[in-house]
Parts: structure tokens; sequence; C-alpha cells
């Protein structure tokens, strides 16, 4: 790794270990072993590596999400099919350790970092839903569920059971380092997938 990648990676450690205020670039410079003048010629500031690290993590659940078009010929084949494909790009994100770090960050930082918030609050949260608002419409389309229903509490039933869940293990529980979570949360969603689509399917 090149010294940027080294700062990059030092920072996500550091940051889910103590918080983003309990972290300074001269800790960051030390951990990496470089002096802290150095960091300036990759980044310009502590809230730049932040910046770069939420970036980080956008991009890699975008490279996971599955088209609208791919989604439709998964529900032709079957509900099941549909569901665990996505779920299992889902959590391939979560057992990458990088990935689950700052998953952390965001949770622990979202009370009182305005930034972080609002990146909860827009790209984790109604980016989702909206997403998800779309594959229910489309599943209204192909009648697989009831065109009575209201995607949006269904969409937003759904996620925040499954942000309900990473929020128990990130900040409660954390650290729970068994390697079960995520089979867990991949158990516990797909149950609670499978009653929200039972509730409401033609």
């Amino acid at each position: 790794m090149n010294n940027k990648e080294k700062i990059f990676n030092v920072s996500i450690d550091l940051f889910s270990q103590y918080g983003y205020d309990g972290v300074s670039i001269r800790q960051i410079a030390r951990e990496v072993g470089i002096k802290e003048s150095s960091i300036y010629n990759h980044y310009k500031s502590k809230e730049s590596i932040m910046d770069s690290i939420l970036k980080y993590y956008i991009e890699q659940m975008i490279s996971e999400d599955i088209p609208i078009d791919q989604a439709s010929e998964n529900l032709d084949i079957s509900f099941d099919y549909f569901y665990r494909a996505g779920l299992e790009a889902f959590s391939s994100q979560l057992r990458d350790e990088k990935m689950s770090k700052i998953t952390r960050i965001i949770f622990i930082e979202s009370y009182h970092n305005e930034k972080i918030r609002e990146f909860l609050k827009n790209s984790i949260l109604e980016d989702a839903i909206t997403g998800w608002i779309n594959l229910f419409d489309l599943m209204k389309y192909k009648k697989l569920i009831r065109d009575d229903v209201d995607s949006r509490q269904l969409a937003e039933s759904f996620y925040k059971y499954g942000l309900s869940l990473l929020y128990e293990h990130y900040v409660i529980n954390y650290p729970e380092d068994d390697g079960k979570f995520v089979d867990e949360l991949c158990e516990k969603s797909e149950r609670h997938i499978k009653l929200i689509y039972e509730s409401v399917r033609r």
C-alpha cells in the first residue's frame, strides 16, 4: 500500500475504535509511521479523510446493487431467488472488515456529527427506501402483491427493521466478534421479508 492507502485504512481503524473526535491527525500519522505534515500531502484535513471514507462506502454499496431489470428477471424466477440474490450482495459487504468498520463509524458518529447524520439520513436511509419502493412497485406491476398496499410503508417496515439489527450490533452489543452476526442478520431479515410478502401477496 502507498501512504495514502495506509492513512485511509488506519483512519478507518482508529475512527471505529475511538470515534472521529477522539482521533487526531498526529495519532493517525503515528500509526501509519509518517510525519504529521506528510498527511497533508494526501488529505487537506481530517474531515477530508472522513469524506473519502463515506465516498468509498457508497461506491462499494452501489457496486453490489442489482439493476432493476435484473431484479425484474430474478422476480420472474421466484420471490425467494430474487430476495436471496439481494441478501447475498448486501451480506458480502458486511463480511468485509473495512466495510463493517465504516458501518460502525456511521452509526456511532451520526448522533453528533451533522455531516454524517445527513449522510445517514439521505444516502443510507432515504435512497435505500426509495430503491425498495421501486421494487415493491415493480412487484405490484408483476401482480405479485396487491395494488392497494402502500409501497413506502412496506419499504420502511422492511428496511428499518434491518437498520435496527445493524444498530443493535454496531452500537449496543459492540464488540460482538463471534462471526455469527451476518448469518443471524440474514436469517432474521429473510424471515421478516417473507412475513411481509405473505401479508400482501396476491
